[in-house]
């Protein structure tokens, strides 16, 4: 199991120099106020970007962080069996530097150790800093939901273009009817014509060549829309693309040589496919230009041909002009419905592709809970009766009413009613699936609202599919102790009872490394005796703690592998002493700095005495 082995700070600031090693197992910084211990914490945390649990804890200990290092650095490095690698970071960087990604621990300052039980993510957190999935899990769900998103946004587009092609070509089957009524009217005007059959003939292939031209028409138009994007994005990215900037002496190697090579094929290949699409646009447009003159061309014809047939028969000049346009007009919505054909073959194969997406991630979330269910089972049988966990799967719809909230703004609905009932009694994937349907008597049923409203409701929010498909709706923990014969929840709990819950599962299980600042505070003696230090002796020799504490039962009865003794000359603060508690400038130390020392090494002789004795 990963633990921090080792952190040091740059010659700068109040820790200039700082060189501190931790073990696995309890390690337990104590020293007097002013000592830096709290600042030490902050670095780890800062050093790993670790996450923070209230927003005023993770800009306080950034500031701290950055006000100790006063324009230095800090490294932090984690052994993982027999590999090290390194987290860094300076005073200006806005985020660390690592060797290898998935670096992760728990950090609580004073101040949060109560504040994690009263929010439903830090709860959560309290769970998932036991789950060994948990980093390949995030990321396997973040690249499941990007594409979900992307893809949502792809079939937004498509059902646009299907709706449009749609209504254009919904009078296809009038304009054949009405082309078959010219046709029949030409036909008669023409036998009691005296026209030849030649020219009736050549008329006819005339008519059929303009339906040819109009289907041409439409699908080249196709064809240099897409050819005008497609090279109107490569140009873009082409654009902005940076030009290689020269390697400066005093930065030491290059060690960009083999990625610009890379970077001047890619370069390379998008000029190269730049010149291909713009090509393909220009030969677009010279085909248009064919097209149109062939047009010029076969109306010049036929309007000479008419001309004729209208000295024979009043009438068949108009009716003859009538079927050309209507053969033309037929070939345009011809090409049109053959495109509206391939969207929505293009349509369903996407909605198919992105299903199986949402099956891979709804199966991943499950995985997840079902992870977390073994943690809380196994929890509460550490923890029960004094403490109570209980897991809801995907109850957490505030992210989801708030997506909702978003879509419907501005549409006159009564969004702040509407969204918690829609997010309380329909999933993201089904209410995208009956936007994208329209599907308004499924959801007012489920809703029980009147269908006319839930297709206003579905037609509000058909624009926002991609932001609710994915939006997160996390599981959730509540967390309980036994006060009488009744369980109270932590949001009703003092400070110190929400302490006395959080504190033994944070300890109750092995995990990720845990930094506490102090979580003595708002705890009573007997507490910290009976049941902080009580989890330290059941904790696994190889999950790594790393605490400040004043109260001396923490790191002698708790039996700490590892006890670092800070001092300060009013400068700068410094390791005055570290080593087990076998080493006898730690016991003195202890003894000295530490309120109730002496009595504590009493306690533990007592202790172990008796576990002889037995």
């Amino acid at each position: 199991m990963a633990y921090i082995e080792r952190l040091q700070v740059d010659a700068e600031g109040f820790l200039a120099n700082l060189d501190l090693h931790f073990s696995p197992g309890l390690n337990v910084i104590v020293g007097a106020r002013g000592t830096g211990k709290t600042s030490i914490i902050e670095l780890v945390r800062y050093a790993l970007g670790a996450s923070s649990f209230t927003k005023t804890a993770a800009e306080r200990g950034k500031q701290q962080a950055q006000a100790i290092l006063s324009g230095g650095s800090v490294t932090v490095t984690i052994r993982d069996g027999e590999t090290l690698f390194q987290a860094h970071r300076s005073a200006t960087m806005e985020s660390p530097s690592f060797d290898i990604a998935g670096v992760s621990c728990t950090v609580l300052a004073q101040n949060e150790i109560e504040a994690v039980g009263a929010q439903k993510s830090g709860r959560l957190h309290l769970v998932d800093r036991f789950r060994a999935s948990r980093l390949t899990s995030s990321l396997s769900m973040e690249a499941l939901r990007s594409v979900v998103i992307s893809s949502t946004q792809e079939i937004v587009d498509v059902l646009r273009e299907v709706a449009n092609l749609t209504d254009t070509t919904a009078s296809l089957d009038a304009i054949q009817d009405q082309l078959d009524v010219a046709r029949q009217n030409q036909v008669t005007l023409l036998e009691n014509s005296k026209a030849s059959a030649a020219d009736q003939q050549a008329l006819q292939k005339l008519q059929a060549g303009a339906q040819t031209i109009g289907t041409r028409n439409e699908l080249i138009s196709q064809q240099e829309i897409e050819a005008v994007r497609v090279t109107n994005e490569i140009r873009g990215v082409v654009g902005d693309m940076l030009e290689d900037i020269a390697w400066p002496s005093g930065a030491g190697e290059d060690i960009f040589e083999s990625a610009r090579a890379y970077k001047t094929a890619v370069g390379e290949a998008l000029r190269s496919a730049l010149e291909s699409a713009e090509a393909w646009t220009q030969a677009t447009r010279m085909e248009k230009e064919k097209n149109d003159a062939l047009r010029v061309r076969v109306e010049q014809t036929s309007r000479e041909l008419r001309q004729s047939l209208e000295l024979i028969q009043a009438g068949a000049s108009q009716a003859a002009r009538a079927v050309a346009e209507l053969e033309e007009k037929l070939g345009q919505l011809t090409a049109t419905h053959s495109r509206l054909m391939r969207r929505r073959e293009q349509l369903h194969t996407l909605i198919r592709g992105r299903n199986e997406s949402l099956r891979q991630l709804e199966e991943t979330r499950q995985n997840v809970f079902d992870e977390r269910e073994t943690i809380v089972t196994t929890l509460n049988e550490q923890l029960r009766p004094i403490v109570k966990i209980d897991l809801f799967k995907s109850a957490g719809t505030e992210e989801y009413q708030s997506a909702i909230v978003r879509a419907l703004r501005g549409s006159g609905l009564h969004y702040n009613s509407l969204a918690p009932l829609i997010a309380e009694v329909v999933a993201p994937h089904e209410l995208v699936h009956w936007i994208e349907t329209q599907d308004n008597q499924a959801f007012a049923a489920v809703l029980g609202l009147a269908p006319e409203r839930a297709a206003v409701v579905l037609n509000a929010l058909s624009g926002s599919t991609p932001d609710l498909i994915a939006v997160n709706v996390p599981d959730e923990v509540e967390l309980m102790l036994l006060d009488g014969v009744d369980y109270k929840s932590t949001d009703r709990l003092s400070i110190g009872q929400r302490c006395t819950v959080v504190l033994p599962l944070l300890l109750g299980h092995s995990g990720d490394p845990l930094l506490l600042d102090q979580p003595e505070d708002h705890l009573d003696n007997a507490f910290i005796a009976d049941t902080l230090v009580a989890s330290l002796l059941r904790r696994q020799p190889d999950v790594q703690y790393i605490f400040t504490s004043h109260n001396a039962n923490i790191p002698v009865i708790g039996n700490a592998e590892n006890v670092i003794v800070m001092a300060s000359d009013g400068e700068h603060g410094y390791v005055a002493n570290s080593g087990g508690l076998e080493v006898p400038s730690i016991v003195e130390a202890i003894e000295r700095i530490m309120e109730g020392g002496a009595e504590a090494f009493d306690k533990r002789a007592a202790f172990y005495g008796s576990q002889v004795a037995e």
